[in-house]
């Protein structure tokens, strides 16, 4: 939990606990944004009951393997890939069903497209195209998705156009300050962040900060407000707060509180994406509501992730 909070990167700590609450809590303002404006459109093409909404949590799941995977990517940097895929899968999904607007993408699927095989094409592109290394185990699963679906036309098309789906996000994406040569600089001083022992690692990709959000305008679009000053009120109390309740032999802290503090230590991305699995069971989704709920989640997620880090290298 400390290596993410303080952004030190290492490949050993992207296995580390990755903490959802912050992240939660702009994910939830991002989110409310996306879905009242992701207003409903006629439907074209077939009906969602004909495909089988378990691919889209299937290779949900699947992008989460993937990406922790990949070393060559910092933990933060998993989310805002992770948006890309869910991204490019919901346009692929609402291209043959209709029924929502697409996100930047407004192609239309020809009539009795497969849905299924989109999603399964669109996430396989993303995924290839950003972790190569993992060409090899995408490609099996993407073998085995497509095997599931009788060879047609439907089929056919339906890998085509999520393909289309997919490259076009990966173009849209293209130059958007992703890896940019951004460095924190900043000398340690008191309020300032420094790199932590024993291992002193620089910020962990400080270019995400400035890097093009998906769904809100910039990275300050909810941007939080200033630390409070160290001779205010506030800073104080604030101050003994953490030392009270956040000693490890602290006797102020109650039981439930070490509990919750405990879950919400774990790798948001893993704890946020098998929720969301569960759901798609629990509410018994459909493939264009499951396609749609990943996207609104794991798009809001990158753009908190993109505001936070913007606010920490601030």
């Amino acid at each position: 939990m400390r290596a993410f909070i303080q952004g030190s990167s290492t490949s050993i700590r992207r296995r580390e606990a990755h903490s959802p609450s912050w992240l939660a809590a702009l994910a939830a303002a991002v989110l409310l944004a996306t879905l009242t404006t992701g207003t409903a459109t006629a439907a074209t093409g077939a009906t969602a009951a004909s495909d089988d909404p378990t691919v889209i949590s299937d290779w949900n799941e699947i992008a989460v393997t993937t990406l922790l995977g990949d070393t060559t990517k910092q933990l933060v940097e998993d989310f805002l890939y992770m948006g890309f895929v869910q991204a490019a899968v919901y346009d692929a999904v609402v291209g043959v069903e209709g029924r929502y607007e697409p996100y930047r993408f407004h192609a239309h699927a020809p009539h009795g497209t497969s849905a299924q095989a989109a999603a399964v094409a669109a996430a396989h592109k993303v995924l290839v195209t950003y972790v190569p290394s993992a060409q090899a185990s995408l490609d099996a699963a993407y073998v085995a998705s497509l095997a599931q679906l009788p060879d047609g036309k439907a089929k056919t098309r339906g890998i085509a156009f999520g393909t289309r789906a997919a490259e076009h996000l990966v173009r849209l994406r293209a130059n958007d300050g992703r890896n940019a040569p951004i460095q924190f600089t900043q000398p340690p001083a008191p309020g300032v962040w420094r790199p932590t022992p024993p291992m002193f690692l620089p910020m962990s990709a400080p270019w995400m900060g400035f890097a093009t959000p998906l769904l809100v305008r910039s990275a300050t679009q909810f941007a939080s407000p200033a630390p409070p000053t160290f001779s205010s009120a506030r800073y104080t109390r604030d101050f003994n707060e953490v030392k009270a309740l956040g000693s490890l032999t602290s006797t102020e802290r109650t039981a439930a509180q070490t509990a919750t503090a405990l879950f919400f230590s774990g790798n948001a991305l893993i704890q946020y994406n098998t929720a969301l699995r569960d759901q798609v069971t629990v509410r018994h989704l459909d493939i264009v509501e499951a396609a749609r709920m990943f996207a609104a989640i794991d798009m809001s997620l990158a753009d908190a992730e993109i505001s936070v880090w913007h606010a920490k290298y601030v």
